[in-house]
């Protein structure tokens, strides 16, 4: 069967990796004091990581994709390109990640953080999936990682308050972020024999430990900008009305169980919340630079 480009972006898993790369820019930014070509080689190092890393994933967890509805038609199960060729093309997008920035800051912080995603996401992360429900937790330290790479690539502190909050920020949204899609694709979960959380807790249970994981996640956008080296009034303005409007959009699923279009609609709103979070953001440093 022949290779097309839509099945390789499929196989890396192309619209995350390029939000999991924003999320590096966005470190790089609030740490830089100047914007330089640096941004675009952290950016692509990150962009290459991700790739490489969901690639990966996808190879070691194949079998159980074939099994599930959602992941039944990615490249591997289709057989669309071999268990090997999958296997190298995710080792070498891995291996230019790192090349890349070992050849532009060597030995240092972004090169160790970028080692330490992949062995969190595909080490511990990925087969930790088959034997334990709470998987997400562990897992949501990878959302963390891309930030504080952009941050410590720019020269920033790895322990200034900023960059903490700002990692902080993207850990919590991982948690509501698996946890509303749990819901959406438990059977399909189940089907492919993974443990799942709703065996422990009912759906209206972990829909409102989700809906305070939000809460936290508005919370901590608005920690963000009192870190900030420039306050700006409009930037908080905007945020909190960001805030509030998801939180009013979800607010609905501590009360009853709701349908499955509810949570996938919450799903959608929790990502937008994320990237416009992100942007502003980035707005809000760059006019200060």
């Amino acid at each position: 069967m022949k290779i097309k480009l839509t099945d390789v972006l499929t196989f890396i898993k192309i619209r995350i990796s390029i939000s999991v790369s924003i999320s590096a820019i966005l470190g790089y930014i609030l740490s830089a004091n100047a914007i330089s070509n640096d941004i675009f080689v952290i950016w692509l190092s990150v962009l290459l990581l991700a790739s490489g890393s969901a690639a990966l994933n996808q190879v070691q967890e194949w079998q159980f994709d074939a099994k599930m509805e959602r992941t039944k038609n990615r490249p591997l199960p289709k057989k669309v390109f071999s268990f090997s060729f999958g296997l190298l093309l995710s080792l070498l997008l891995i291996f230019s990640g790192l090349t890349l920035i070992f050849l532009t800051k060597g030995w240092t912080l972004p090169l160790y953080l970028g080692i330490s995603a992949i062995i969190i996401y595909n080490a511990i992360y990925t087969p930790l999936k088959r034997v334990s429900p709470f998987a997400a937790i562990p897992g949501a330290f990878i959302g963390a990682i891309p930030p504080m790479m952009g941050w410590t690539f720019a020269g920033g502190d790895l322990l200034h308050p900023l960059n903490l909050a700002v990692a902080s920020f993207f850990f919590i949204w991982q948690i509501p972020h698996f946890w509303l899609l749990l819901i959406v694709y438990e059977d399909d979960y189940r089907k492919a024999g993974f443990p799942v959380l709703t065996d422990l807790w009912s759906h209206l249970q972990i829909a409102r430990i989700s809906f305070l994981w939000i809460v936290a996640l508005v919370l901590v956008s608005i920690l963000n900008i009192f870190l900030l080296e420039h306050f700006n009034i409009l930037t908080l303005i905007a945020i909190l009305s960001l805030g509030m409007f998801l939180i009013l959009r979800t607010h609905r699923m501590v009360t009853i169980v709701q349908p499955q279009k509810f949570y996938k609609f919450a799903f959608i709103n929790l990502n937008m919340f994320v990237l416009l979070v992100t942007v502003i953001l980035s707005f809000q440093k760059i006019l200060n630079l």
